[in-house]
């Protein structure tokens, strides 16, 4: 009975140790096992890290979703599996990115073949449910120095990794052949610039980012002539108060789209309070923000057939560090 007990609680440690070192979908190592794993084979006798990164996983997943991505992770680990010695270490340490480590490999042309070997391998693959994607993956390289750690030999091969992307970035983007370098650089800040599916109306951003934009402004007042003004939308019932809970989420969704369609493209609010929307409108004086900011109320309160819901306070922004007069209190009760 004893030895029973025993046995039945190695297996149980055993099973949790397994769950700890494995990752969950793929049951490759985790991220935590490999940097170990490869700690301790670096320790002894060096070797190769491979950094493998699967193409057009996000677009995979945005157009056919996260079951079928996930899937496809398992597959890809499925796929690697079957090309790693006993001696190999082999993990998923992110979402689409894994990690094969080959103990004692010191020669750039075994892992160069190795390469070869498993982007062939995915070329190969097509999955049979009509979808008809390819599946190919992209790696990094490594050889171990003196001194390394798994996360500076990683860092190599990332880096690496993230070069063959950009290049490959670039082949597709028309420019001049052969120039990489600042000229990619510039190609890729361009595209993570710009805004990618550009929504009619106001801009509306979370309220840390509304600081910035209202700072930038204050700037560039330094040295131009361009007006801007902030305007302060409130929510109240008709004691004057902050509506109760179960009309609040609504009304302030309605106020929310109208300032989405009510304002220009170059205006920006966000949602200051659980009550309170701030508005930055660019290129207007003062008395046009507090017309602008008349016509939403008015709006608003046609939408629900009663009067006096919003408050609003205007007040104009002044260059950075110059004199500023303070915004106008109104004492203005509905």
């Amino acid at each position: 009975m004893e030895q029973e007990l025993i046995r039945k609680l190695r297996q149980e440690n055993a099973l949790l140790n397994q769950r700890i070192d494995h990752d969950e979908l793929t049951r490759l190592f985790n991220r935590g096992a490999t940097e170990r794993l490869i700690n301790q084979q670096l320790a002894k006798s060096g070797g190769a890290i491979l950094v493998a990164d699967m193409d057009r996983f996000r677009d995979i997943n945005d157009r056919f979703g996260h079951i079928v991505g996930d899937q496809l992770l398992q597959k890809a680990a499925e796929l690697l599996g079957y090309l790693v010695s006993s001696r190999d270490i082999l993990g998923r340490v992110g979402g689409d990115e894994f990690v094969m480590f080959l103990p004692g490999c010191t020669s750039e042309k075994e892992v160069e073949d190795r390469c070869k070997v498993i982007q062939r391998r995915f070329r190969q693959y097509r999955r049979g449910d009509g979808h008809g994607y390819p599946l190919s993956i992209t790696i990094g390289t490594a050889i171990s120095r003196a001194g390394d750690t798994y996360l500076s030999l990683f860092d190599r091969a990332d880096q690496q990794l993230l070069r063959k992307k950009n290049d490959d970035a670039l082949n597709k983007t028309p420019g001049k052949p052969g120039q990489s370098g600042i000229f990619r650089d510039i190609h890729q800040i361009r595209d993570e610039l710009v805004e990618q599916a550009m929504r009619p109306g106001a801009y509306c951003q979370d309220y840390e980012t509304f600081k910035c934009i209202y700072r930038f402004l204050e700037r560039g007042m330094q040295r131009t002539d361009q007006q801007a003004c902030v305007i302060l939308i409130t929510l109240v019932d008709d004691q004057g108060e902050f509506p109760p809970l179960q009309s609040r989420e609504e009304q302030m969704d309605v106020l929310g789209e109208l300032l989405q369609n009510s304002l220009r493209a170059g205006d920006v609010f966000t949602r200051y309070t659980s009550c309170q929307y701030l508005v930055l409108v660019t290129n207007v004086a003062e008395g046009l923000a507090d017309a602008i900011a008349k016509r939403v109320c008015t709006e608003f309160e046609a939408r629900f057939q009663r009067k006096d819901l919003l408050l609003h306070y205007c007040y104009p922004l002044s260059p950075a560090g110059g004199i500023r007069r303070p915004p106008p209190f109104i004492d203005q009760q509905p």
